[in-house]
């Protein structure tokens, strides 16, 4: 089978286009240019636990279109809204504190990576054998003690995946498509 290459719907389009049009007032100038300026740096997350979020995150919002330079930093802003004890208002009950499900997340996800593939950590699994990993964590039958503190198809349903996709898509550069 030959591998498709991705390619944007929009090519010719780019939103930082509308820098200087009426569409932007100053506060929005501020807010865009903070985010692509402004990448904080990793404080509440493990060197490891950011490797495992990382792949998850490739794996989830593949950026095959953008040089490894451009594309949109997803780690380092979950990583700050934990780091600052930053949450949405609510939390489901059958999880743990905000900060304790992405630890257990994380751990659980390479400890099902590792079950599966003789003691490989998520981070160096190739394409396949994530997607093998994640679908187990989303159907909710992965392996793992971390499972046992946190329900794995919730975590990955409302809290791993949603963080992802909205970090992913609050990002100008993401605007484009």
């Amino acid at each position: 089978m030959e591998e498709e290459t991705f390619r944007t719907r929009y090519p010719d389009y780019n939103v930082l286009d509308k820098w200087s049009s009426p569409d932007w007032d100053d506060q929005t100038r501020r807010a865009v240019r903070k985010r692509l300026e402004e990448v904080p740096p990793v404080r509440f997350f493990t060197g490891h636990e950011a490797l495992t979020l990382a792949a998850i995150a490739e794996h989830i919002v593949p950026q095959p279109d953008r040089g490894e330079s451009e594309k949109i930093p997803i780690v380092p802003w979950i990583d700050e809204k934990l780091y600052e004890d930053k949450r949405d208002g609510y939390r489901h009950e059958e999880l743990p504190p905000q900060r304790e499900a992405w630890r257990l997340g994380l751990a659980g996800i390479d400890e099902a990576s590792r079950a599966f593939f003789d003691g490989k950590a998520f981070a160096e699994l190739d394409a396949l054998s994530r997607d093998v990993v994640l679908r187990h964590v989303e159907r909710g039958d992965a392996p793992g003690a971390a499972w046992e503190r946190l329900p794995p198809a919730r975590f990955f349903r409302d809290v791993l995946s949603i963080a992802i996709v909205k970090t992913y898509y609050a990002r100008p550069l993401a605007w484009n498509e």
